[in-house]
């Protein structure tokens, strides 16, 4: 039987570094230094924004538990769309100022996903035995 484990963000994070490495190198080697930067890139921007995120929402829980409500508790809940919001301005201003590759930018996005998807794999197995 398959049993389903939750992945921690740490173990996310470190094994997203590792594929944006991987993927940065791969493609220095074969496509161009302008694909491996934007790779390096777009990871840096998944794995800063994934940071946030969690730190966003450790924040709102220990506020929560806290018995925080009123003003606070809707400004914590409004600042993970604004974090959203900002992210999007920023990746949009490097885009259009300096003339990042989108391809290597898009893999550098996607090492997220693949890290999630490896980390959850790992898990599961670790969790069954």
């Amino acid at each position: 039987m398959f049993s389903w484990s939750i992945p921690t963000i740490s173990s996310i994070q470190r094994t997203n570094v590792i594929l944006v490495v991987v993927s940065a190198a791969i493609l220095a080697l074969f496509a161009s230094t302008p694909a491996a930067v934007g790779c390096i890139l777009g990871g840096a921007v998944v794995i800063a924004n994934l940071w946030i995120l969690s730190a966003l929402g450790g924040l709102i829980l220990a506020a929560s538990g806290a018995g925080i409500s009123g003003m606070a508790a809707k400004l914590g809940a409004l600042a993970l769309p604004l974090k959203l919001l900002i992210v999007v301005g920023l990746v949009y201003l490097v885009f259009t100022r300096a003339r990042v590759d989108g391809m290597g930018f898009g893999f550098g996005v996607l090492t997220q996903m693949a890290a999630i998807i490896i980390e959850t794999g790992r898990a599961s197995v670790r969790g069954a035995a």
